[in-house]
């Protein structure tokens, strides 16, 4: 088995550390800070506002559960969603 003296493993660190701090910039820093925002969403939904679903349906809040949300999407149409299912607030 060779012996490696640190000179040798330097260079081959390095380039590993710059990997990981690359990966973490690129693409677990950008999803914790949408998980984030999503959240603060969720938090911040009150009755009456205007929303967009996940699945492209428009409507307003007309009740907040816990983990659920009616939502009107025409006059006197209700539907219930998960509530994780607000992706945004429409203006």
């Amino acid at each position: 088995m060779a012996d490696f003296d640190l000179q040798t493993l330097w260079p081959m660190l390095l380039f590993a550390a710059v990997l990981l701090v690359m990966f973490w910039l690129i693409i677990i820093r950008p999803v914790h800070v949408q998980q984030r925002r999503h959240k603060e969403l969720l938090a911040g939904l009150s009755e009456g506002d205007r929303i967009a679903t996940a699945g492209g349906i428009y409507g307003t809040i007309v009740r907040l559960r816990e983990n659920e949300v009616d939502v009107e999407v025409a006059d006197g149409c209700v539907i219930t969603f998960d509530r994780r299912a607000v992706r945004r607030i429409v203006d």
